[in-house]
């Protein structure tokens, strides 16, 4: 139970004493093994609040403060991560790699380096919106400003936007991209100005390729069918336009440096005048088909717009390329003839888009529209090698169907339609660009060959990159055999060779919630070493491989933490890129960004430039080297193996799935468009047993929110078992651990069992029969009788301190090893994780003042929903369907307009109801969205010490 600590001034909440009691009362935790720091502060917060000795309004300003300290430590966090310091800096260290790329090179090996884009950039947009657009904007602005006050202010509340939807995102999205448009062209002027330096102008001769970005929100359609086809295709004729006004708008910004007569300039206006007639072509397009989609015109009509041939629109950058190529070589040496240079290459490396456009479905989908396609028996089993036959087969007799967008619109399979709409675009849109089709969760080749036959079926085939993701447990075990398997096949290999291109995607989001966060990473790298195996042993040597590392911006869905060269060598590491190397394949490495929080390193034009430097600059091979990591291979595997099968019991602990299910996501907002609403009878118990269906993102979310980042953190000691002294010696002496032991230590620096088990106490029925047993609380006792008497059944607390205890034992281990390899673990807390279990004390005490006033309710009977389902949900956090089910049990009456007219009629009795129901919505109904509020909005706090959301 809490002990008692020195009483909290009334009405004065000091963070920095309140920090020094939390760190006091650790001091206790030897001598008082039961002690909990964050809940006794939280008991007493809770206590002072319910007896008015401090206000609602003081509780608020004291977590607003803490907080805007954390949104502060996370804009320095950024600026460190992505390693700005100037804009000068930048500039100066890109133009040292690029002169030093040139210096060591003929102009043909430096050509053949550079127009091959070596790395990219890929925007996703999962729901991590959790940054309103003026807090990650205020964010930013701390990150890139020279001097900064750790306690000064943000002035904008910790939340994300209302209203999340799909436009929301992708406008983010493309803020983003126009930053990362502005940086490539800012950085392919250093190029060039590197490049003529050591080449004169044959240096124009050039079309490098510094990397490529990407985006696929908009055309994600992988556990989602809020999106059809008009949506997709409408943002991608929207991109198309903004693409072309974009370069419009350079080439009128650098009309100055072109000569005013001939030859250039007749070049120059009709470098204009084919943009303007273009956009103009794009912009009936755009209008046409938003006229079908706010009804108000049939499809044809739009259908018969768009597919018009009459040489306005055009469907490849070359026309436009061209006059700029021609207007390159009519102008003299200087600035001019560099911008033009620069303008063009922005072109070729993005197409008619802003960015490349990656589609993306679930292996389920397109394995079931295949099967509706074929509607034959063998299709049961497409693991069957007969099955696998059929489908080379009908690839290798595939007859090209042609689609109109009466076709496309009439298609159901969603992983069909994706096929014709990607037709469309190569018809009508961008016939040269490459488009990505992502296939989630794939673990079988027949999956990506009957991709390959829809791609051939449609005719794109030339554009599209089939892309299986492995990130199952059984995708990452079995992903470089499925690559080994397809190479086998005669229909994939000249299918690559078109392409000239092996495309395949890791994910290290969801693979982290399966296998645990470390043995996830380990498995890619392992799956990383099979493919270049495999691909050493086939026929394709000499054609690129894409290796697409997806994942989240937290720790728990696979970023690093890191310096941004960290981060990328974490997910791709050095051995891998050397075997590719050593095996001549060539490698491409593209990585993910996700939503709100990845956007932050491209939310402002200075970090953008800084980041996409580093990122063009990861494209070299690392220098041969060796480490013992991959030396002592029993080491490794039973590591591996032993660190895997703690984080799947972990998984399985009734505690974790306590965690996870004991407010579910109504501790979070909602911060992306995909539709997230928990399912319930409304007549029966209320369900919390379904989190093996959550997501990762959620999964993530929660378990920040609860204080402990297991599937990062836990594990360590179990995998490393009796092998201790020589695990040791290797992570002294490996270049690869160390970063894997870094993220491990960064995480537990970061969490803390006592918040875990803090926020497990409200589902004690013990601490409610204990704080109503003293008297000291009289007003609320009927309150703490009955939330004791309605959670002794309830077996959440015991279940979450059993997980508790058992993380504890691997702590302890893990504690011990870091100090032992010399990497700081947290275990005495720094100021910083101090104000983040204060924050935790200042939310617990929200959360026991929703609780005492969901037991202070009213009973009542509908037909609906019980008092006690009622109840129940207000103890899972459902806040807004307590409060919207109790207004509607208990209407409150507002006096309603009079004309001043009195009545004659006298009456005694006036119901008494008008005052009561006036009192549950401003003693209860009001205080509880008030409180739930600020309990979402400290959550925002906490992700900024973890520097994401789940």
């Amino acid at each position: 139970m809490p002990n008692d600590v020195q009483p909290i001034a009334p009405g004065k909440l000091d963070e920095f004493r309140l920090r020094d009691e939390l760190r006091a009362q650790r001091t206790q935790i030897p001598d008082t093994p039961a002690l909990n720091p964050i809940v006794n502060l939280a008991f007493k917060l809770s206590r002072q609040l319910e007896g008015g000795e401090i206000s609602f309004a003081e509780l608020q300003a004291l977590a607003t403060r803490l907080m805007d300290r954390a949104g502060v430590q996370r804009a320095l966090h950024l600026r460190e991560r992505v390693g700005f310091v100037d804009r000068a800096t930048t500039y100066k260290e890109f133009a040292e790699f690029v002169e030093g790329a040139a210096a060591a090179a003929d102009f043909d090996t430096f050509k053949a380096r550079w127009e091959r884009a070596r790395t990219g950039i890929v925007l996703t947009a999962h729901p991590t919106f959790g940054l309103s657009d003026a807090l990650s904007k205020r964010i930013v602005e701390i990150a890139v400003a020279d001097d900064v006050d750790p306690n000064m202010r943000i002035g904008v509340p910790h939340k994300p936007d209302d209203n999340i939807d799909l436009a929301y995102e992708h406008g983010r999205a493309q803020n983003a991209i126009q930053n990362l448009r502005n940086a490539y062209v800012e950085l392919l002027d250093s190029f060039f100005s590197a490049a003529v330096h050591r080449f004169g102008a044959k240096a124009f001769e050039l079309r490098p390729k510094l990397a490529t970005f990407a985006c696929w929100v908009g055309y994600d359609l992988d556990g989602r069918t809020d999106i059809d086809w008009r949506k997709s295709f409408i943002l991608r004729l929207k991109e198309k336009r903004a693409s072309l006004n974009d370069i419009r708008e350079r080439f009128i910004g650098l009309k100055n440096e072109i000569p005013a007569d001939g030859e250039a300039q007749r070049l120059s206006r009709q470098v204009t005048g084919k943009l303007d007639l273009t956009i103009a072509a794009v912009d009936e397009q755009i209008e046409a088909l938003d006229r079908v989609m706010k009804a108000k015109a049939p499809l044809a009509e739009a259908a018969n717009v768009i597919s018009r041939q009459d040489g306005y629109n055009i469907t490849t950058v070359e026309p436009i390329v061209s006059l700029l190529r021609a207007l390159l070589e009519a102008l003299p040496e200087g600035k001019g003839k560099r911008d033009v240079a620069v303008l063009s290459g922005l072109m070729e490396a993005t197409g008619l888009g802003t960015a490349h456009i990656h589609v993306r479905i679930n292996a389920v989908q397109l394995n079931n529209a295949f099967r509706a396609f074929v509607h034959e028996p063998w299709t049961r089993d497409l693991t069957e090698s007969q099955a696998l036959a059929r489908i080379v087969s009908m690839i290798e007799s595939a007859r090209k169907e042609t689609v109109n967008f009466e076709s496309l619109d009439l298609e159901t399979a969603t992983a069909i339609r994706q096929f014709a709409l990607i037709a469309q675009i190569k018809k009508h849109v961008d016939r040269e660009t490459p488009v990505r089709f992502l296939i989630a969760e794939t673990e079988s080749p027949a999956t990506v060959l009957i991709a390959i036959f829809f791609a051939t079926l449609f005719g794109v085939d030339d554009i599209t990159d089939v892309s299986p993701l492995f990130e199952t447990p059984l995708g990452l075990e079995t992903g470089a055999r499925i690559v080994e398997r397809l190479l086998e096949e005669k229909a994939y290999v000249n299918y690559v060779r078109r392409r000239n291109r092996l495309s395949l995607q890791t994910g290290f989001s969801d693979a982290g919630r399966f296998v645990g966060q470390i043995a996830a990473t380990l498995a890619i790298e392992r799956l990383h070493h099979g493919v270049a195996e495999a691909i050493d042993n086939s026929e394709l040597k000499g054609v690129e491989t894409l290796i697409f590392s997806t994942h989240g911006e937290s720790m728990g869905r696979g970023a690093h933490p890191g310096s941004m060269h960290t981060r990328l060598h974490y997910l791709f590491s050095d051995e891998a890129r050397r075997r590719f190397a050593r095996h001549g394949i060539p490698i491409k490495h593209e990585t993910s960004f996700q939503g709100g929080d990845g956007y932050l390193f491209f939310a402002n034009r200075r970090l953008t430039t800084r980041a996409l430097a580093t990122v063009i600059m990861d494209g070299e091979v690392p220098a041969e080297a060796e480490d013992p990591f991959y030396e002592d291979m029993d080491l490794k595997l039973d590591f591996i193996g032993r660190l895997r099968a703690y984080q799947e019991h972990l998984f399985a602990h009734p505690g974790y799935r306590a965690v996870l299910s004991a407010f579910g996501a109504n501790i979070l907002f909602k911060t992306g468009s995909r539709p997230v609403k928990r399912q319930m009878d409304s007549t029966g118990a209320v369900d919390r047993s379904a989190v093996s269906r959550m997501r990762a993102i959620p999964n993530n979310a929660i378990l920040q929110q609860f204080g402990y980042v297991a599937n990062v953190v836990a594990g360590l000691g179990a995998a490393v078992g009796s092998e201790r002294e020589r695990f040791i010696e290797l992570a002294r002496n490996s270049q690869r651990l160390r970063p894997l032991l870094e993220m491990i230590a960064r995480g537990k620096q970061l969490s803390s069992l006592n918040a875990m088990g803090a926020n497990a106490i409200v589902f004690d029925p013990g601490f409610w029969a204990w704080r109503g047993s003293w008297g000291r609380e009289a007003g609320l006792d009927p309150a703490f009788r009955a939330l004791a008497t309605l959670l002794l059944d309830d077996d959440r607390n015991g279940e979450i301190n059993s997980l508790v205890h058992h993380l504890r034992l691997d702590a302890v281990e893990l504690h011990a090893m870091l100090e032992e390899i010399g990497i700081e673990g947290g275990k005495i807390p720094d100021d910083t994780r101090l104000e983040l279990d204060l924050l935790q004390a200042v939310r617990l005490a929200l959360i026991m003042r929703v609780f005492i006033l969901a037991a202070q309710m009213p009973r009542f009977a509908t037909r609906e929903i019980s008092h006690r389902q009622l109840f129940e949900l207000g103890l899972m956090l459902e806040v807004p369907a307590v409060v919207e089910e109790m207004r509607k049990a208990f209407p409150r009456r507002m006096d309603s307009a009079s004309d001043g007219t009195q009545f004659l009629e006298k009456a005694t009795y006036r119901p008494h109801g008008i005052d009561d129901y006036g009192r549950i919505e401003t003693e209860i109904l009001a205080p509880m969205e008030e409180a739930y509020e600020l309990i979402r909005e400290i959550g925002t706090g906490i992700s900024h010490h973890f520097g994401a959301f789940g």
